[in-house]
């Protein structure tokens, strides 16, 4: 146990130790350009030390953006990689600390090599890391992680790394009902998220036929029925003209009985009020049957019936 112990702060202490050398602005900035921008980045890489010694990691970061702007260093990406894990930026902290890893080992910086891997390693460990499984059949889905583009190489289904925490995923394609999901993924764990992006139901209009029993009624019927009404209306006039001039003819030629003159003028007056009768009920149908010619026939559609009897002549049905 002891030797496992020591093992480890040994560890500890080489890494404090080379941390502490690559601190050292002479040291991060001897491959820069020896001129006045040189004297620049070192005076922002001294300013950004001092911060980060001090904990504003975010103000570090910045003088560290800003040297990296004049001359870029293995040392310089170390200390910037390093602010971004301490504000929880750790997939971006490790991008930034392979970078500096392949700086280091080109330019022969042994002493940056091994402080990176003092951090690199069990930093792998804690980053999360997320697969995306996006919808083949989508023609160019636009995918973006917390409002950001995600690249065409992370949407076939390889992992990424990305900061723990609350992410949303957004995508949307042409003919595709958008998509949106929210994750909340924790230090170490891998997540995968389905994108599906549903088609939208096309909406084609067509002209279809109306069903079997809700075609309009005919306009023959009621047509034939105010036909009927003008012509039982008709005969009942000339057929009560005829009545009341056979009445007339008969009071100046019979002084008596002429019962043959009264059974002609009967006959007539009651042709006349049967046709009133007539044109009457073919009225009222042919009101009823013009109103409902309009409808659809449903299995509840007004029925009427014409019903003569010898005390009352009407229609009957439902309405």
């Amino acid at each position: 146990m002891r030797v496992i112990v020591a093992s480890m702060l040994l560890k500890v202490a080489a890494s404090v130790a080379v941390v502490a050398a690559i601190s050292c602005p002479s040291v991060a900035f001897a491959d820069a350009p020896k001129d006045n921008s040189k004297e620049t980045a070192k005076r922002l890489f001294e300013e950004g030390l001092d911060l980060e010694k001090r904990g504003e990691f975010m103000n570090a970061l910045q003088k560290y953006k800003e040297a990296e702007q004049i001359a870029v260093t293995a040392g310089l990406r170390f200390h910037k990689a390093y602010c971004l894990e301490m504000n929880g930026k750790s997939s971006q902290a490790l991008e930034e600390y392979e970078a500096a890893d392949k700086l280091a080992t080109e330019t022969g910086k042994t002493d940056v090599h091994n402080a990176v891997i003092a951090r690199l390693d069990p930093l792998r460990v804690r980053v999360p890391r997320l697969t995306l499984h996006v919808d083949a059949h989508a023609s160019k889905p636009d995918v973006q992680l917390d409002g950001h583009a995600v690249s065409a190489a992370a949407l076939d289904g390889k992992p990424f790394f990305l900061d723990p925490g609350e992410h949303v995923i957004e995508a949307r394609a042409s003919g595709r009902q958008p998509f949106r999901q929210s994750i909340n993924i924790a230090e170490g764990k891998n997540h995968s998220v389905d994108v599906v992006l549903t088609p939208i139901a096309s909406s084609v209009t067509t002209d279809e036929a109306p069903p079997e029993g809700s075609k309009r009624r005919s306009l023959a019927l009621p047509i034939l029925t105010t036909a009927g009404t003008v012509a039982f209306a008709a005969a009942g006039v000339v057929t009560f003209v005829l009545a009341g001039s056979a009445q007339s003819d008969a009071e100046k030629s019979c002084s008596g009985g002429c019962d043959d003159e009264r059974s002609n003028v009967r006959t007539l007056d009651a042709v006349a009020l049967g046709s009133f009768i007539g044109a009457a009920a073919l009225g009222v149908t042919s009101i009823v049957l013009w109103t409902s010619s309009g409808r659809r026939e449903t299995a509840n559609a007004p029925s009427t019936r014409l019903f003569a009897s010898p005390r009352a002549v009407g229609i009957e049905g439902s309405f």
